[in-house]
């Protein structure tokens, strides 16, 4: 469906409720009856008559009142195939359609009737400005009056209407009849063929009322340019007004004056609007409409005009110019002409840095060298948004190289490596790493420590705002080799008890994943000392650090921390002790599962689970003078799955969880052998069993013990390599 002509044009109805324009719009309502009823009344009575004069009292002050910080208001006829429409433009941030003005009744009334006072005018336009004194706009009105220019579609009585208006010193209005409309078969939007049309009448008519020397009627008509374009507040109407100003020149102003003027005289917004559109028409089909001069010319006036201004956006566009040859280099602001050489002088590093570089060995004379250096210092933070790391570190060790010789050129070297330990490449390589891989954290550790203590304060945030564990523990290695007693005072926090849960927590990860070979660790007390942390959550990591540290060298260690009143510190060392085949520990093991051992119901409950894991690390070893652990295993496994048709009349005994039966189960996996076929095949086969698919899988996994059947552990591994 069509849409109605308001909608198409954006234009505004009747203000409602809420509407912060309503006021504004009741006022130019008001005014416009009031002006088409003085219209009226003065073609019926003489300009002396009370009727006439009556229609004029506080009409000037109507028009003063409403227009206040504007400066013209302009009404225009538009011809649609629904029928002519009246605009006002000018006093509102949009054109107002006037039959959304005023209330049904009085729009139908006085509509028609002023659309039918300009077409008996043929006045496809009129504006009144602000400028216009009182006895100027009594005489205006008088004349638009006059029964002798009713009608004024004849050119002899356009001619008289025009002598009347300079006779009268009316100055300050502008109007276009109908048959002084341009160009009509250029391609360009109704509002700017009025533009345009405008323009050049009012051009026309300046040394009629004006007695002015040549650069007074160069200030009236460059006045003119801005009072066309100053309502227009839409781009797509800018830009053709100034793609076809050349119907608008004359002998006395140009087309490039036109331009200039029109392109000065645009608000910000507008400015950087109508420079993209014009952009897009540029590099696009549109180039091909006007000449390669007229495209370099309206460039250089937008580039102009946004340099002088500070407008958001404005660096992208500009270099947009450049890039598609409308402007030289020297038209951008120097920030931009700057981004620019850096990245064609980053083009050329590119294609050979190792030649590059030579070029700057070579360089003896400091300004020579200074001059190169910045441009290297420059092109960093390009090179690593591109990631390209190795060309950051070559730059660098190269700039750090030549500030450690003994020349002229070693005092601007050491100015332009200060510069890069101070500026926003630090801050760069931080935000890089946080967002890295495990291989770009590899590619950028050598950076900072090449950058030394430069980096230090960016490594620490790094510590303390990663979650990811290959990046904490690049970073701190890396903080190690730079400044250990940084590092000190960073183990330090780990007493702290507001960070135990969080930042202590990653940093003893950290230190269990360090590998320092067959030296002492240097870490081995700190997390010792973390053992005896108040924090249950922090002494649980500490003893999977130190495990990853010590390994069997631990096991009086792991033996002590069974008696750690938090179960999951108890369970991790349950874990330590399994996998280091702790015989002591074992003992201890096989007593909690057959006896309890002192320990309270739920306690046992939750410490089974981890305990039958523990036993899978042992093999299938000797338990009893008469049985394996497999024999244990199975045994239990039996008395739990299979409790018989007797059961009733069995001891009472609590039944292990479903976790514990499924420790059974990983445990037979690695120990079991043919024994425990025969149990694990009739659990296979009972149809409903729960365990089916469980007893299946471990079968499997004793006929291939060499295969990785997903049953590690995974709180001992995998945060980061170590030794388990």
């Amino acid at each position: 469906m069509e849409e109605s002509p308001q909608k198409r044009e954006g234009l505004h109805t009747r203000p409602t409720r809420g509407d912060p324009h309503k006021d504004l719009k009741d006022q130019l309502a008001q005014f416009f009856l009031s002006l088409i009823q003085a219209f009226l009344r003065t073609g019926y009575y003489t300009p002396d008559h009370p009727e006439a004069q009556k229609a004029r009292v506080g009409l000037y002050e109507a028009f003063q009142g409403l227009l206040d910080d504007k400066d013209e208001l302009t009404f225009l006829v538009r011809d649609a195939p629904e029928g002519s429409s009246i605009l006002i433009e000018g006093v509102l941030p949009e054109p107002q359609d006037l039959n959304g003005l005023m209330f049904q009744g009085m729009a139908e009334m006085y509509t028609p009737r002023f659309a039918k006072f300009l077409e008996r005018k043929d006045l496809v336009s009129l504006t009144l400005k602000k400028k216009m004194a009182e006895e100027e706009f009594t005489r205006f009105v008088e004349v638009m009056g006059e029964p002798a220019f009713v009608d004024t579609r004849e050119k002899d009585n356009k001619e008289r209407f025009a002598l009347t208006l300079k006779s009268q010193g009316i100055a300050n209005i502008s109007y276009i009849f109908n048959e002084e409309i341009l160009a009509t078969k250029r391609m360009m939007p109704w509002r700017a063929r009025l533009a345009i049309s405008r323009l050049k009448k009012d051009f026309k008519m300046v040394p009629l009322f004006y007695n002015l020397d040549a650069e007074g009627l160069k200030a009236v008509r460059c006045e003119i340019i801005r009072e066309v374009a100053r309502p227009i507040q839409d781009a797509g109407v800018i830009y053709p007004l100034l793609m076809n100003s050349d119907l608008a020149e004359s002998e006395e102003i140009k087309e490039p004056e036109i331009e200039k003027e029109m392109v000065a005289s645009l608000p910000n917004g507008l400015l950087l609007g109508v420079s993209k559109k014009f952009l897009k028409e540029a590099s696009g089909n549109g180039k091909t409409l006007y000449s390669l001069e007229k495209w370099q010319r309206l460039a250089r006036e937008f580039a102009r005009a946004l340099k002088s201004r500070q407008i958001l956006g404005r660096e992208a566009v500009l270099e947009a110019f450049f890039k598609t040859k409308l402007i030289p280099l020297e038209e951008l602001p120097e920030a931009a002409q700057r981004k620019i050489k850096v990245e064609l002088f980053l083009q050329k590093f590119l294609r050979d840095s190792e030649a590059f570089l030579r070029k700057l060995d070579a360089m003896h004379d400091g300004e020579t060298y200074a001059k190169a250096a910045r441009y290297l210092r420059a092109m960093i933070p390009e090179l690593l948004r591109r990631d390209r790391y190795e060309a950051v570190l070559k730059i660098i060790s190269r700039i750090d190289r030549h500030a450690k010789d003994n020349d002229d050129r070693a005092p601007y070297a050491r100015q332009v490596l200060e510069k890069i330990k101070a500026g926003k490449i630090p801050i760069a390589l931080k935000g890089k790493f946080l967002a890295s891989n495990s291989e770009m954290c590899q590619a950028i550790v050598p950076i900072f420590d090449l950058l030394g203590e430069a980096a230090v304060p960016h490594l620490l945030d790094i510590l303390k705002q990663t979650q990811d564990p290959w990046i904490l523990k690049s970073a701190f290695e890396t903080l190690t080799r730079i400044d250990p007693s940084t590092v000190d005072s960073v183990l330090q926090e780990l007493k702290g008890k507001e960070r135990a849960t969080g930042f202590g927590v990653r940093i003893i990860r950290v230190l269990g994943a360090l590998d320092y070979g067959e030296s002492t660790h240097p870490f081995a007390e700190t997390l010792k000392a973390c053992l005896r942390h108040e924090n249950p959550r922090l002494r649980e990591e500490a003893l999977l650090a130190y495990y990853n540290v010590a390994g069997d060298d631990g096991e009086a260690l792991y033996l002590e921390m069974l008696q750690d009143p938090d179960i999951g510190v108890q369970k991790r060392a349950i874990q330590c002790l399994g996998r280091i085949r702790s015989q002591e520990g074992l003992k201890k093991f096989l007593r909690v599962l057959q006896r309890g051992d002192d320990l309270d119901s739920d306690q046992k409950k939750q410490l089974e689970a981890p305990l039958f894991k523990a036993l899978g690390y042992y093999g299938n070893i000797p338990w009893t003078e008469t049985g394996t652990l497999e024999d244990f295993l199975l045994e239990t496994l039996d008395r739990e799955l299979n409790p018989g048709p007797l059961k009733f009349l069995k001891k009472k005994s609590s039944p292990l969880s479903e976790q514990a039966l499924n420790a059974i189960f990983d445990s037979l996996g690695k120990v079991g052998t043919d024994k425990s076929r025969a149990l694990l095949k009739k659990v296979e086969k009972q149809q409903g069993n729960i365990w089916m698919k469980k007893a299946a899988d471990t079968l499997r996994r004793i006929d291939s013990p060499e295969e990785d059947w997903g049953v590690t552990d995974p709180s001992l591994s995998g945060r980061f390599p170590s030794r388990v």
